[in-house]
């Protein structure tokens, strides 16, 4: 039988020919058509195009190299198992059930140093899979040196531990197999049906010796067909880079062959395997090449001819004149993946416009770094844009760990053992889509949740004991189960401040669906504090695989959505329990063996989904390499990540010893990058991050493409001294920059928003105002009606009068960002904390209470520091506040207020309503454990005025506000209604119109009538008002101190200001 290889430049030839081989039918419709293919993208391809060519394509096997000499094996040895107990995962398993045994031998001192310190476990698991990689490419590429170490003359470790793992599988890894198939063969001894009717072996850039041996031997029973991509169509196996040119002596200078610089420097992986097919003994079908010339007359064409007829083999380079518009070749500098991908998304609506009858099927973006790149893909391509800008697309090779927050949240809940049960840790799980709905809580109640942790200050820890086994105090407060049962007691008890029973204080009464969603909550925290205490216990690979099952199984509820991912870690766990059974593996091991293993599983790529479904393809190097599209794109070529580095293990006898052949991933890159270059059509485009983000300082790009630009400018001109650096063209950092749609610079932008944005930039500098009109309005429903204006209200509005007119006429309400939940108890009162509990120990001692008294319910809430440091605490405020409380009680002669009195005043064509509290004798009363502030001061004003407008004869008419710096005393005021009637009226105006008052400023300008003041008080350092995010919104860029501003502050504080008896 023929061992015939088609080599061709293009992939096109190859599957042409390909049709040419699997046409002739098998011996029945029912037997597979076999083509050994190296990645799951060109198996989709692959079949794409038969069934293109052939009209009709089914029945096809696609196994990859290793998975089809196996089945062989297997086939002809019967008593194999189905998974090789030398495979790597198998291996690792076996390699910890004997090295630990073989630790106390002398040659082991170096492994028993290493596996002395901490983690030992964990330190023996990493070190198995590393020897188990490392023997694994042995018994690919080191095949003698195994025979050597075999026969038992060599005494090193690694010779140990492999005669121990034979001894233990005798003749069942790959080299031992591999001799007893071919011993078979050879005799004419294989069964019947061992080999399959025809093999294709199509697009594989690279077989070691071991497998093109195999397919070699495999032509003698049956036609073997190797469809080999290579880029030149003359010699080229002795050809050098100038790089390594240079460092060779002398003498080998003389000897050596410079030829084509980029196939010298980029192709060394095709040089060995072109190497060995030569050293073939039996090439009975012949070799037949199907080379053809890139059509066109591009740069990119005659880029990929000169690699194919290795025109600079005669050394002297031949300069090309290309045309200056050419854009077959692009290179783009960006500041960083964000930019790289808006960039790519504009390029793509380019050549859309630009290439007849381009699809988004023809192009084909690949990527050192896919789960770097993916979300700022999904982000551009998948976002909001014009839907005439919108390009359909895939993205494959994501990890599991990328498909959803499933894997996340199951790795989340292995970790739990090694944290402290923080508040922010069982929340994010929670939030997990399959997770909260397996407990039956929607997105409204995980809102209500994370309030409820929130209110009762949940931090970490499950109760007392926890902070006890960490060497604690054992206090109870800020655990889950502290305010677990602050919750449960809110539903059973009703909401009295400050009553506490047995100890704990109830959390807001419940009521509707609350006590539900509780049940709920409590059902999941408890299971989680289950498998917390139950995962710190060791177990063997068969009891590991149990409780992860029992995890998805209690924890996770997938909708259509995820429910592939849930799919995918249901088969991961199973194979935990199948590598146990494969290995023999018995002994215990413990939780972070079992996480190490499980994320190294997780963070795979998945090459199941996402190749060609019609959109643009987004993918690593690797599935799609060699396929050809009309426009390939790199992204993400950086100089820190692409060609990766070769990290071999310090015993890896290989690194120390290379030969032609050997795996190298520097070397793969480079004629990853040397492939793509060939497999593009039409369009090759290039992007990586040319600009830091921070500096705009610039970075380079990978080596490759630094070398790709040299040898462009080495042997191309467009006739301008700007070759080959107009090839790159460098981008602003916002997608917004005006260059994008002026032309510049070969700059341009499909965003139609941006650029409108831009025209209107610049035509009115000043700035527009936020409502164009008033509004209309807001009186009574009838004009018989006198419109009602609660107390409550009025104060309100001079509050923050910006605020109320969008919230109470706009509707508009800038909620404040959420801030993140605590993990850490509190050490120290924040100083929200700290004025409630002051006002709380004030009132109390006030009314003739004990301050300690509020100890343990202060204690209970959460927010005092733990133990003696809140103790500590609560004993400074206590401090503070006696010094307020001895300066208030002379002011109320220690007497109890007067009844509130019920308002009910007409102002203008207004009533006024409300009720008015804090009376004495002596008149209006109140103190404030803080600082006086401009809203303590129109509050008490506005106050003062009605107290005043009532008029009681058994009460003096001044009021007071004693505060922490000071205390504010207005006198009686002659005709309060007036001043009402004018605050009225503003209150009018900024129900229509953003009113220019703003409390501190306005102070700040009606005490000093310095502009100067006020503006520091708006903008300054410290708090400055202008902050405020109804402020930002209202006036934007304009600013509002301005007249209107001056009069309206002087307006309503300067009564104020003159009735005001003292302010210390």
């Amino acid at each position: 039988m023929p061992l015939t290889i088609y080599t061709s430049n293009r992939m096109e030839a190859l599957v042409e020919q390909l049709c040419a081989v699997v046409e002739p039918p098998l011996s029945s419709p029912f037997v597979p058509e076999t083509i050994v293919v190296q990645s799951r993208g060109m198996e989709r391809w692959l079949a794409m195009e038969l069934a293109k060519r052939l009209g009709i394509w089914a029945n096809g096997s696609y196994p990859f190299p290793n998975a089809f000499v196996w089945s062989l094996f297997r086939a002809a040895l019967p008593h194999l198992p189905d998974q090789s107990p030398f495979d790597p995962a198998i291996l690792t398993w076996r390699i910890m059930d004997l090295l630990p045994r073989l630790l106390p031998e002398p040659a082991f001192g170096q492994l028993r140093g290493y596996l002395a310190g901490e983690d030992r476990e964990l330190r023996l698991y990493q070190l198995a899979a590393r020897i188990a990689d490392t023997f694994d490419q042995y018994t690919v590429f080191r095949g003698d040196l195994l025979a050597t170490w075999e026969t038992g003359r060599d005494q090193q470790w690694q010779a140990r531990l492999w005669r121990a793992l034979t001894a233990d599988s005798p003749g069942t890894h790959r080299g031992a197999v591999r001799d007893a198939f071919l011993k078979q063969l050879a005799g004419g001894r294989l069964p019947a049906g061992v080999c399959p009717e025809r093999v294709s072996v199509f697009g594989i850039s690279y077989l070691p010796p071991f497998h093109l041996e195999i397919f070699t031997s495999l032509a003698r029973l049956c036609p073997v067909n190797l469809f080999v991509l290579s880029p030149c169509r003359e010699y080229w196996g002795d050809i050098v880079s100038p790089g390594a040119r240079a460092r060779m002596t002398p003498e080998r200078r003389q000897q050596a062959v410079e030829g084509h610089p980029l196939l010298a420097s980029l192709g060394k992986p095709g040089r060995d395997f072109s190497s060995l097919i030569l050293a073939c003994d039996d090439l009975s079908g012949g070799e037949r090449d199907l080379y053809a010339d890139a059509p066109g007359e591009t740069l990119l064409a005659a880029v990929q001819n000169g690699i194919l007829t290795l025109d600079e083999a005669d050394g002297t380079p031949r300069l090309v004149r290309v045309d200056p518009g050419d854009r077959s070749i692009g290179i783009h500098s960006c500041h960083g993946p964000m930019r790289e991908a808006e960039v790519l998304h504009d390029v793509l609506l380019a050549m859309f416009e630009d290439l007849p009858g381009l699809t988004p099927r023809d192009i084909l973006v690949m990527t050192p770094d896919i789960e770097t790149y993916a979300p700022y893909v999904a982000a551009v391509f998948g976002g909001g844009q014009d839907q005439r800008r919108r390009i359909p697309f895939s993205i494959a090779d994501r990890s599991i760990r990328s498909a959803g927050g499933a894997a996340d949240a199951f790795l989340a809940i292995l970790d739990l053992p090694l944290g402290r049960f923080p508040a922010t840790g069982v929340l994010d799980i929670l939030e997990t889509g399959a997770v909260h709905r397996r407990f039956g809580i929607d997105e409204a109640g995980l809102e209500q949740i994370r309030s409820w942790v929130e209110a009762t200050r949940i931090r970490w820890g499950m109760d007392e004991n926890e902070r006890r086994a960490a060497g604690l105090p054992a206090y109870r407060e800020n655990s889950w189960q502290a305010g677990l049962d602050r919750l449960l007691l809110g539903v059973a008890m009703p909401d009295e401040e400050g009553a506490m029973f047995g100890g704990i204080l109830p959390h807001d009464a419940m009521e509707g669906d609350g006590p539900v969603l509780l049940g709920r909550f409590i059902r999941f925290v408890e299971a989680l504090e289950r498998v917390r205490q139950d995962l710190a216990r060791p177990r063997s690979l068969e009891g590991w695989t149990a409780t992860l099952r029992g995890i998805l199984a209690d924890f996770f509820n997938p909708d259509d959505a995820t429910a592939f991912e849930r799919a995918a870690l249901g088969r991961i766990v199973d194979g935990l329990g199948e590598l146990g059974a494969g290995s023999g593996f018995t002994d215990e091991v413990g939780r972070s063996v079992i996480r190490a293993w499980l994320g190294e599983r997780l963070d795979r790529p998945d090459q199941g989904l996402g190749f060609m479904t019609g959109g643009v393809t987004f993918c690593a190097m690797l599935p799609m390499r060699s396929i050809p599209f009309r426009v390939i794109c790199l992204l993400g070529v950086n100089d820190d990540s692409f060609p990766r580095r070769d990290r071999a293990a310090g015993f890896d006898l290989m690194a120390a010893d290379r030969r032609p052949g050997d795996r190298s991933l520097r070397e793969e890159d480079r004629y990853l990058f040397l492939e793509a270059l060939l497999s593009a059509r039409e369009r090759l485009v290039i992007s990586y991050t040319g600009q830091s983000v921070r500096d705009n300082a610039e970075l380079p790009p990978s080596v490759l493409v630094s070398e790709f630009l040299d040898y462009l400018g080495s042997r191309f001109t467009d006739g301008t001294d700007r070759f080959p650096a107009s090839l790159v063209t460098r981008h602003r950092l916002q997608p917004f920059s005006p260059a994008y749609f002026t032309g510049d610079g070969g700059l341009f932008s499909y965003a139609a928003e941006e650029c409108r944005a831009l025209s209107r930039r610049g035509r009115d500098d000043a700035p527009r105002p936020f409502l164009e009109h008033p509004l209309a309005e807001s009186g009574p429903a009838s004009a018989d009606e006198t419109e009602i204006l609660p107390l409550a209200q009025l104060i309100s509005f001079f509050e923050h009068p910006v605020r109320y007119l969008m919230r109470h006429r706009l509707g508009i309400r800038l909620e404040e960002s959420r801030s993140p939940l605590e993990d850490r108890e509190p050490f120290a009162l924040d100083s929200l904390d700290a004025f409630l509990l002051e006002q709380e120990i004030l009132d109390h001692i006030l009314a003739g209470g004990d301050p300690a008294d509020l100890l343990p319910v202060a204690r209970a809430r959460g927010g005092l520091p733990p133990a003696r440091q809140g103790e500590l605490a609560f004993a400074g405020l206590t401090a503070r506040v006696r010094d307020l409380a001895d300066r208030v009680r002379p002011a109320t002669n220690g007497q109890p207020p007067l009844e509130p009195l019920t308002v009910d005043l007409r102002v203008g064509e207004r009533r006024l309503v409300g009720e008015l509290g804090s009376l004495w004798p002596a008149g209006l009363i109140r103190w404030r454990c803080a600082r006086l502030s401009g809203r303590d001061h129109i509050r008490l004003w506005i106050e003062h005025l009605v107290f005043n407008a009532l008029a009681l004869p058994a009460t003096g008419a001044a009021s007071r506000l004693l505060a922490a710096d000071g205390d504010l005393a207005l006198r009686p005021v002659a005709d309060p209604l007036a001043h009402l009637e004018a605050l009225v009226s503003y209150y009018g105006q900024g129900s229509r119109e953003p009113l220019r008052f703003f409390p501190r400023s306005s102070l700040a300008f009606a005490r000093t009538g310095e502009m100067a003041a006020a503006r520091t008080t708006w903008g300054g350092d410290f708090y400055p008002e202008g902050d405020d995010p109804y402020y930002a919104l209202c006036f934007g860029t304009a600013d509002p101190l301005d007249d209107a501003f001056r009069e309206t502050s002087v307006a309503i504080l300067t009564p104020l200001l003159a009735h005001r008896e003292d302010e210390r």
